[in-house]
């Protein structure tokens, strides 16, 4: 038990998975009709938990919730038991051990977790994954299972034995690593004249790796198991312990978007249920990587989702309009974009509104009832003299699911876990202040990672409720004033003399709004 294996040497710290967390996955679950347990009480199994950097941030937002992890590695399990000690947390277990001994003395959960975990370990292991998920799964419960999938992982799990063929000559890891990236190096050039399209897989394979930690390559290409399969092959595996297909975290990930309609009509003719339409998806899109919800096999989603169906959802987006002014009542195209692919572009003032209205709100989220009142008092407020659309749940709800699809929007079921507007002693997570004494990247209470700036880093780490903002302003001043941290004007480092508590007050205004829209602030 106690003998090291790949990932004591070589740690995969993890990340929080937004996709993991008990609120999407009960989300997906309500839009498909079914009934879910209560998050906000609910015990979260997690398989494979590293150092708790998933489970560890759900324990602190959701503190009426119990959460257990398990993994192999002794050093990333310590790493989380030491970090759940300093934070004091009561709801939240982390145990070093294999996932195989978990058993029906466990108990049930409502949530189950298994990320980056299943295809990277033995059959064995996988099989007593889909166990657990059906004999520990509470009734109502839900899983997640993430995997890699072909057909995309056949190109990919070329390169990636030959990356094993070459680093089996070297003994270190840190070793094999250096080395397969440069054997992929050396092939990419002297293919260039050999085959086009050979050159251009490996270019691709290159660029996606060049962005990856060590740790990452390391687990991914050069571990002894990575087992992907189709889509097909892992529902059946799981059908056979008892379980039923569910939904993928996203809509739009299950549908056929930005697909010709011609092609989508081919997809629904081969495909004649959900399993088979989505593998025939995949085939399209050359998928490599799934992330699965599962629930048992009694129950039987409704698939038939109308816009009725959202009423119950809240609503959010991080979508913002490019520029200002205008009418909206006058019949011209207002683009709100949230980068390079995600981008709508409306011109019908009912659309205008709503999206202005989420924009406002940002990272909040409102109800479809609280999402029409508020478009139609702005409408009334700014639409000059012409005619006012009267703005009604139905066509909210309308217009909600169309942007779904296109993941223009987010929908929940759960409440807003953070706090939107800066209170007189504000609060941030204690989780993304103990992370903020490491290093520049914290995780939210939206359960993502944010990139703090030099500002930010040093405001958050005062965010512990006890203190005012009068404090706050004097903390800021001396950080300044002391050197620990540099504000620049444009000639250079601002000058001693400006360096003034007015600033300090504009500076810590500043940050506090910044934190609260980056959903860094305790509610």
């Amino acid at each position: 038990m106690d003998s090291p294996n790949s990932y004591d040497a070589i740690p995969y710290w993890g990340n929080p998975y937004r996709d993991s967390h008990p609120d999407q996955m009960a989300t997906m679950a309500r839009l498909f009709g079914l009934k879910t347990p209560l998050v906000d009480r609910s015990r979260v199994l997690e398989l494979g938990c590293a150092n708790g950097a998933n489970l560890i941030p759900m324990a602190v937002a959701i503190p009426g919730a119990t959460f257990l992890g398990i993994d192999l590695s002794k050093r990333q399990v310590e790493a989380g038991q030491q970090a759940i000690a300093r934070l004091g947390l009561k709801n939240i277990e982390l145990v070093h051990g294999s996932i195989d001994t978990i058993g029906s003395d466990h108990g049930q959960f409502d949530y189950i977790i298994c990320h980056g975990v299943y295809s990277w370990v033995p059959r064995h292991i996988q099989d007593h994954i889909l166990r657990v998920c059906n004999r520990n799964l509470a009734p109502d419960g839900v899983a997640y299972v993430s995997y890699n999938t072909h057909p995309g992982w056949f190109m990919r799990g070329m390169v990636r034995q030959m990356m094993k063929f070459h680093a089996r000559r070297f003994s270190k890891p840190e070793t094999q690593i250096e080395q397969a990236v440069a054997l992929l190096d050396f092939l990419f050039k002297a293919s260039s004249n050999v085959d086009a399209t050979y050159h251009a897989l490996l270019n691709r394979e290159l660029a996606i790796l060049r962005q990856c930690t060590d740790s990452y390559l390391f687990h991914e290409h050069l571990e002894e198991n990575n087992e992907p399969l189709f889509f097909h092959e892992f529902i059946g595996r799981a059908e056979a312990e008892g379980l039923r297909y569910l939904a993928e975290p996203h809509l739009n990930e299950m549908v056929p978007v930005n697909v010709p309609p011609e092609i989508a009509s081919v997809l629904g003719q081969v495909g004649p249920n959900i399993v088979e339409f989505e593998q025939y998806l995949d085939f399209l899109k050359n998928r490599t990587f799934r992330r699965t919800l599962l629930c048992h096999g009694e129950r039987t989603p409704n698939r038939e989702i109308d816009p009725e169906r959202l009423q119950e959802f809240r609503i959010a987006s991080i979508l913002k309009r490019r520029g200002d002014g205008g009418d909206f009542s006058v019949a011209e195209a207002w683009d709100f974009v949230a980068g390079p692919e995600l981008a709508v572009s409306v011109a019908m003032p009912l659309h205008k509104a709503t999206l202005t209205v989420l924009e406002q709100v940002s990272p909040a989220s409102l109800t479809c009832t609280e999402l029409a009142q508020t478009a139609q008092t702005l409408l009334e407020s700014r639409a000059g003299d012409a005619e006012r659309p009267q703005v009604n749940t139905t066509a909210i709800a309308e217009m909600v699911l169309t942007l779904y699809l296109r993941n223009l929007v987010e929908i929940s079921i759960a409440p807003v876990r953070f706090q939107t507007s800066v209170s007189e002693q504000p609060t941030a997570s204690a989780y993304a202040r103990l992370q903020a004494n490491e290093g520049m990247i914290v995780t939210n209470l939206r359960h993502e990672r944010v990139q703090l700036g030099a500002l930010d880093h040093e405001v958050l780490r005062y965010l512990d409720g006890t203190r005012d903002r009068t404090t706050l302003e004097t903390l800021v001043q001396d950080a300044i004033v002391n050197g620990q941290l540099t504000i620049d004007s444009k000639s250079g480092p601002l000058p001693a003399e400006e360096r003034t508590s007015a600033l300090a007050a504009e500076l810590l205004r500043h940050s506090l709004n910044n934190l609260a829209r980056q959903a860094l602030l305790l509610s």
